[in-house]
């Protein structure tokens, strides 16, 4: 029996036990290398799933928390329309509490978690969980967009993931609707092609890890073994779309981009080419603006800031919410007149 065969029947199983449970599939994560516009949603709900992984396993660090914001918000326009009340999409665990990230970015990952209707699951030690991420673990306001009984789940506006300051919002039960200024700013991403592709020198060498590919499965272009670190180093250097590799006793990962940051990984050591490694940009708040046309409100809006849980006021046109920190993001609720 292939694995979605076992999928469904597990099920089948469960839906014949007449008991409410929750049915979480892990195998969609795991077909058509990340790609959601080729994925068989409506088959995930006739087995019966209440929610399934679509991407990679998220690790304790802002790489891979970042790159699964731009993973959900490059394929909103695929995911949205499979998602709904019995059937969601899951992001992975919280790292809220964890300690790995900073503050700042914990507020990000709960606000896009439920603006993007994901399952709230903690990743953390309960003993060790600060009062801090606790508050943002427990903020009613946020929960209840996550928990909203319209059951859609929202997006990123904004055009692509490489914008620094971008606009997420999703649509309420009760008309209003709530949006995330996330200022991302972060690295100046590196594409292919790479040169030179002979004799390359002074790659950069990382121990326990490596620099990992944005992309999910796709930003790998090929597997190895079997080879020495010479040989894995200069089939990289000869291919142009090559920006670096995993390497593990003879085994790895031939990398087409750089730009997802360092993967820590005990065993594996990472060969990057100098010039495939994303620039940085300060790191600096940023002044981020909601035109409210862009969420189809006109009129006067009230705006309701969900961190400080309280109305900020009442605006026409536009919203700008000041210093968002670095990898942060305002989290707001606007209550307008929708035409």
């Amino acid at each position: 029996m292939c694995i979605r065969d076992r999928y469904r029947a597990m099920g089948e199983a469960l839906e014949a036990s007449g008991r409410d449970i929750v049915y979480s599939c892990s195998w969609p994560a795991y077909i058509n290398n990340g790609n959601e516009s080729l994925q068989p949603f409506g088959e995930f709900v006739n087995d019966g799933c209440n929610l399934w992984r679509n991407y990679k396993d998220i690790q304790c660090n802002w790489a891979s928390l970042g790159d699964i914001i731009d993973h959900w918000g490059d394929y909103g326009e695929a995911l949205v329309p499979a998602a709904g009340p019995g059937h969601w999409h899951d992001m992975d665990m919280l790292l809220i509490g964890a300690h790995c990230i900073s503050t700042a970015e914990e507020q990000t990952q709960m606000a896009i978690w439920a603006i993007s209707a994901s399952p709230l699951i903690m990743g953390n030690d309960l003993r060790n969980v600060s009062a801090t991420s606790r508050a943002i673990l427990l903020n009613k306001d946020a929960i209840a967009v996550s928990q909203d009984p319209l059951g859609q789940m929202g997006r990123r506006i904004s055009n692509t993931s490489a914008d620094p300051h971008q606009l997420w919002a999703r649509n309420l039960a009760d008309g209003q609707v709530a949006v995330a200024l996330y200022n991302k700013q972060g690295t100046q991403p590196v594409f292919p092609p790479f040169v030179p592709t002979s004799n390359c020198q002074g790659w950069n060498h990382q121990q326990g890890g490596y620099y990992e590919a944005c992309g999910g499965p796709a930003g790998n272009l090929d597997s190895f073994t079997g080879l020495t670190l010479e040989q894995a180093t200069a089939e990289c250097c000869a291919n142009p779309r090559c920006a670096g590799f995993s390497f593990s006793e003879g085994a790895g990962y031939y990398k087409e981009n750089a730009n997802c940051g360092i993967h820590k990984s005990a065993g594996y050591d990472g060969y990057t080419r100098p010039n495939a490694i994303p620039s940085a940009i300060p790191s600096a708040p940023a002044d981020i603006t909601v035109e409210f046309a862009d969420l189809n409100l006109f009129g006067e809006v009230e705006v309701f800031d969900i961190w400080d849980q309280k109305i900020v006021g009442t605006m026409e046109g536009s919203y700008t919410a000041r210093a968002v920190p670095f990898h942060g993001s305002a989290f707001l609720r606007l209550k307008g007149t929708k035409l």
